[in-house]
């Protein structure tokens, strides 16, 4: 028997990791797990809400809170599964651990096999070298870096360019999506909450309606008024 061609060898759809603190998830975490999954064919969507970002400190709204937001909002995505592991662990996780763990999930076979990606944000791209085992980190899984204000598809490469050698700054292009970045922060939702501003337009609305049901973040009713539908 001959062996295959490289051209006939089918290749494997990604696992997506797409983790963060989730505090509140709104609906541009949501359009852009749907868009990676579209640039990616992805056949699984990973969403991991972070027990603590262990390169920041405190969160507003409790794990669980945050873990059952993420249910509702990532809920129309056929593929999406919340994963559990960083928040049932009650302690900040580096992602080299996250990735070791779910690769022992595939090999358990408790989640879906295939190539793992994983989402990262381009500030947090230009800081990857600070991660734990960084190199070890992207052969795991390999980075998909989603652009994120103040940074533009027009700018990136000169930043890539500056923060690394030729070498990875190549690597670090490669691995950029073409998705165009869009300001939405959870710190402006949680502001807006607490001020009695509209979030109509930042939160699906069954996130909305989970956050006025369990009043988190300080929200006054009068930031749902005229909730949008979806």
């Amino acid at each position: 028997m001959t062996e295959p061609t490289p051209a006939t060898v089918p290749v494997d759809r990604p696992i997506v990791i797409f983790g963060g603190t989730f505090d509140p998830p709104h609906r541009r975490h949501v359009e852009l797990a749907r868009g990676i999954d579209a640039l990616l064919g992805a056949k699984q969507l990973l969403v991991v809400p972070a027990w603590r970002n262990p390169q920041r400190t405190e969160t507003a709204a409790p794990p669980a809170e945050r873990v059952a937001m993420c249910e509702l909002a990532f809920a129309d995505l056929a593929d999406a599964q919340v994963l559990r592991i960083e928040v049932d662990s009650a302690a900040p996780c580096f992602s080299i651990d996250t990735v070791q763990r779910i690769l022992r999930m595939q090999a358990d076979g408790a989640i879906m096999s295939g190539p793992l990606r994983l989402v990262v944000g381009s500030d947090q791209a230009l800081n990857f070298r600070t991660w734990r085992d960084w190199e070890r980190l992207t052969t795991l899984a390999e980075p998909a870096v989603a652009l994120r204000p103040p940074h533009t598809r027009e700018e990136w490469p000169g930043l890539v360019r500056a923060a690394f050698d030729a070498a990875w700054a190549e690597r670090w292009l490669r691995w950029t999506l073409p998705i165009d970045p869009v300001q939405v922060s959870s710190t402006e939702i949680r502001r807006r909450l607490a001020a009695g501003e509209p979030v109509a337009d930042m939160l699906t609305a069954a996130v909305a309606a989970y956050v006025r049901k369990r009043g988190l973040y300080g929200a006054r009713d009068s930031s749902f008024n005229g909730a949008a539908k979806g």
